[in-house]
């Protein structure tokens, strides 16, 4: 198994029992809630995570295998990813690509914070209907990501810079 499947997989076989250590959040949320997170933030956070760190290891050590094997496409290959994945992250964190990638890691704590605080879903604070009711859940995702102090201070300062929602 190479070095990707097997960090995804302790990552993932990890995650029901991170989410059940969380401090406990309100439980009580009335029928109807979104909850919503802060793009910026989450996108920091992901880029800073333990999971980002273990993907960018792999893709080093793959990389490294290769030049040594001497296999010039899968090198380029590689290299080609380090430069797009930091492109693709500095547009998203700009907010001008979507955060699909991010999303899709997120899916599994998405669905328990649905389920532990009665959410009809989980979105981007920018995409909830604004007739809604809401739950920030920024904070639960940071702590799924493993956002230590640093990129939480680093977050409220990128949100405190943003233009205020029209």
């Amino acid at each position: 198994m190479n070095r990707i499947a097997l960090a995804t997989a302790v990552v993932f076989a990890a995650l029901p029992f991170a989410a059940c250590a969380q401090a406990p959040v309100a439980l009580s949320t009335p029928a109807g809630v979104i909850g919503t997170f802060d793009r910026t933030s989450i996108v920091l956070a992901y880029y800073r995570s333990p999971l980002w760190s273990a993907i960018l290891a792999d893709r080093r050590f793959e990389l490294e295998t290769v030049k040594a094997a001497k296999d010039e496409a899968r090198v380029k290959e590689l290299e080609k990813y380090g430069g797009e994945s930091q492109d693709l992250a500095m547009k998203q964190l700009a907010g001008k690509a979507p955060i699909d990638n991010i999303v899709v890691v997120l899916r599994p704590e998405f669905k328990e914070l649905t389920t532990r605080m009665k959410l009809s879903g989980v979105v981007e604070a920018s995409a909830a209907n604004p007739k809604a009711a809401t739950v920030d859940v920024t904070a639960q995702l940071l702590d799924w990501l493993n956002a230590g102090a640093e990129t939480r201070k680093m977050a409220a300062d990128l949100v405190a810079q943003k233009p205020p929602a029209k």
